[in-house]
């Protein structure tokens, strides 16, 4: 344990406030020996206050580290403690609410809601607990008539046919009867045979998660405006509530699920009757930075037409009611997350009703935290710098040095582009090359909508360029009160904003780059200087990672990294030597989606190529590979196969790899079935997680039992497994469970 020099300076304050004061008066004239005494005794006393601290910590279960949870279980006698999935697993999993909740488990023993509580505490998903039985059809007696079990699903019910969608929550909402089933309930790729029998009960998990997207620019696609940076249609979420008891048992509202565009229409009718508050709408909209329409302005896509005057509180009723609102109204659709704005009841063409911005809020979905997004990415921020073989000269995050997407001050109102920080940085490294070389410089990116144009970067020797997606970091008092952001400290979350462009880079000897948060709808293209370190971390690049140049001239000692990234394609200079992946995605499909040609995935021809838990959907070419947990569902050539390795990873057919060990398939067989994929849309909240239909040795083939793949860190097997067995002991006797959407 170390004690940092400000904590030693205080601590050495409290002691020295102790002595008299002539006595500390005399030591200050004669030398502070006094006080460097004190100040070695202070070192050792910080030393033993913080291990009390922890020592008192332990005693509860909500502050106790992670490595004291064990024992607590101990105490409670909790066997069968699954492992540790917590932060350093990548599955971000604390068994803490397991220990915590056991005697209220035990209390409420044999009870339906206990074990979707244990399977929610347990896998860290949203779950949702159905009692089969209560859904089999049987003959209704006339004095009995059991409405709410309808055998024909109704398409007036408001949300009956919607609810019974495959799509929206995998039958865990359905209220329409089934016929008996007396197999045993199996969850496996079949799609759960034998669901529903008497003594079968199912808990459903959903693992899944929504980030809540504001102020994002909706692009124009053909009539349509579309909320997705790739403009691909994509549903719109609401975030789920948080439950607060055990007793409770989970109902859409607690889900992470796809928004209905009924559930949207009774949310809207409530705030236009004033029986619920607009501003907790999972939808709003804002034209040329204004406010947010108000609900009655908002229609559903096929569900609603526009509204009237006289259906506006504001009319004055004198107006013709078979007339559309003056002003702007907004056509949404949730499925497809887009919106279709009018002007005066006439649909909005930029020629007749000239060029107007329309930023939309609202929620989005995804398996997990990879490619550009809203969420927060810190930590995984924080691990890109550190893992930067670039040595920082000071502090990485003092302070933002140039800031894009925000008014320039008085003199300069306009607001900043990428360009102009990029500019102001460079000035700032010529004005300090001859007192203070080099260092870290940062650009935040304020500014979640789009920045037009192509961005070109020029890192001077032995600099670091970090162009991050963030804002000033926001201070929240012990009030509850949100005070003014802490000038130039940045916090990486909460943003997304688009490049429509390419980022073009050019590096001096020993320089780096670090790109995080972005979307670039072109390339990030190197050209050929002397960069050190580029990484790519947290983006999504809809083109290619380009490294120009012959073998004669191109960064001979630049690394590239790619991590919990979406790229399409990664193509290198033979002379550059290293290049590493992980977490990641690499689809040539998003190159065509950007209007490009596909091409493979990887080719590095002089790289030594490291993958790491990635999903690589198209040939790859290298020197030297070493890969694990992976899956390359194409041609894999590799051109030194005498060294390096390929574990727990799925190659294609005809790959020419070296050493392999437990992979699909192995060294010696000739062929095996391939990954199956939820969805290959890359807009999609699925994409690209395996299938439940993908083969066992595949979904549970990465290393320590984990699925292969770009979802490998989420540990999602090994999660299941931990709440089938600790669910056991709380379902009631003669019963049967099964656990779905895993």
């Amino acid at each position: 344990m170390t004690v940092d020099d400000a904590r030693r300076d205080e601590r050495t304050d409290y002691l020295a406030a102790l002595l008299p004061a002539h006595v500390m008066e005399r030591d200050a004239e004669t030398g502070g020996l006094v006080r460097a005494l004190l100040g070695a005794v202070a070192g050792e006393l910080a030393r033993v206050e913080d291990d009390l601290d922890a020592l008192y910590d332990a005693w509860f279960v909500e502050t106790a580290p992670e490595w004291v949870v064990p024992y607590l279980a101990d105490l409670v006698g909790l066997d069968s403690l699954p492992g540790d999935l917590g932060t350093g697993s990548g599955a971000g999993v604390s068994r803490r609410a397991v220990v915590a909740n056991t005697v209220a488990y035990r209390q409420r023993k044999g009870t339906v809601a206990v074990l979707e509580q244990v399977v929610r505490d347990v896998t860290g998903w949203p779950a949702r607990a159905v009692e089969f039985y209560r859904l089999l059809a049987t003959t209704a007696h006339v004095n009995h008539v059991r409405p709410d079990r309808p055998a024909l699903a109704s398409l007036r019910h408001a949300g009956g046919v919607e609810l019974e969608a495959d799509g929206l929550a995998h039958g865990a909402l359905t209220t329409r009867a089934h016929t008996a089933e007396v197999r045993r309930v199996d969850p496996g790729p079949t799609g759960g045979r034998g669901r529903y029998g008497i003594p079968h009960i199912g808990v459903f998990v959903f693992p899944s998660q929504v980030y809540e997207v504001t102020g994002t620019r909706a692009h124009p696609v053909g009539t349509d405006l579309l909320t997705h940076p790739l403009d691909r249609p994509c549903p719109w979420f609401f975030p789920p509530a948080t439950e607060d008891t055990i007793e409770h048992l989970a109902g859409e509202p607690d889900l992470p699920v796809p928004l209905r565009p009924r559930r949207l229409l009774a949310l809207l009718r409530g705030a236009r009757q004033g029986t619920a508050t607009p501003g907790t709408l999972p939808v709003t909209v804002r034209v040329d930075d204004g406010d947010a329409l108000p609900p009655v302005r908002l229609r559903v896509c096929g569900l609603e037409g526009l509204a009237r005057r006289g259906d506006d509180t504001a009319d004055t009723g004198d107006d013709d009611p078979t007339q559309a609102l003056d002003g702007w109204q907004v056509v949404v659709d949730p499925v497809a997350g887009r919106i279709q704005p009018y002007l005066d009841g006439d649909p909005y063409d930029p020629a007749v009703h000239g060029v107007h911005v329309f930023d939309v809020d609202h929620a989005a979905g995804a398996v997990a935290d990879v490619g550009a997004g809203t969420y927060d990415r810190s930590a995984a921020h924080d691990d890109a710098l550190d893992g930067d073989p670039f040595v920082a000269v000071e502090d990485r995050r003092d302070r933002v040095d140039a800031q894009a997407g925000v008014p320039g001050g008085p003199a300069a109102p306009d607001v900043v582009t990428i360009a102009d920080a990029v500019a102001a940085v460079a000035d700032g490294w010529a004005a300090d090359a001859a007192s203070h070389p080099g260092g870290t410089r940062v650009v935040s990116v304020a500014d979640p909508t789009d920045h037009v144009g192509d961005v070109d970067l020029a890192v001077p020797a032995d600099s670091r360029l970090v162009v991050v997606a963030a804002a000033w970091e926001a201070r929240t008092l012990l009030s509850g009160d949100v005070a003014a952001p802490v000038p130039g400290v940045y916090a990486p979350t909460g943003l997304r904003p688009r490049v429509v462009g390419d980022v073009l880079v050019t590096g001096a000897e020993g320089s780096a780059l670090l790109l995080d948060g972005l979307v670039v709808l072109g390339d990030v293209r190197v050209r050929p200087g002397n960069l050190t370190s580029l990484t790519v971390s947290q983006c999504t690049v809809a083109g290619r990672v380009l490294v120009e140049g012959t073998a004669g001239d191109a960064n001979r000692a630049l690394q590239v990294t790619v991590v919990r990234s979406m790229v399409g394609g990664v193509e290198l200079v033979g002379t550059v030597p290293g290049l590493r992946l992980a977490d990641s995605v690499v689809d040539p499909g998003l190159v065509v989606l950007a209007g490009g040609s596909a091409g493979p995935a990887v080719r590095a021809d002089g790289a030594h190529t490291r993958i790491d838990g990635s999903t690589l959907r198209g040939e790859v070419g290298c020197r030297l590979l070493d890969v694990t947990s992976s899956i390359c569902d194409g041609v894999v050539t590799v051109e030194d196969r005498q060294r390096g390795c390929a574990r727990f990873s799925y190659l294609g057919p005809g790959s020419r790899t070296p050493r392999r060990f437990r992979c699909v398939p192995s060294a010696d067989a000739d062929g095996a079935p391939g990954p199956a994929y939820a969805s290959l849309d890359p807009a999609s909240p699925s994409y690209p997680a395996l299938s439940a239909t993908a083969p066992v040795a595949i979904r549970r083939g990465g290393e320590g039992g984990a699925e292969m793949g770009v979802h490998h860190h989420l540990r999602r097997p090994l999660r299941t497994d931990a709440a089938r067995r600790l669910v056991e002991p709380y379902v009631p006797a003669g019963m049967q469970i099964g656990i779905f959407g895993s």
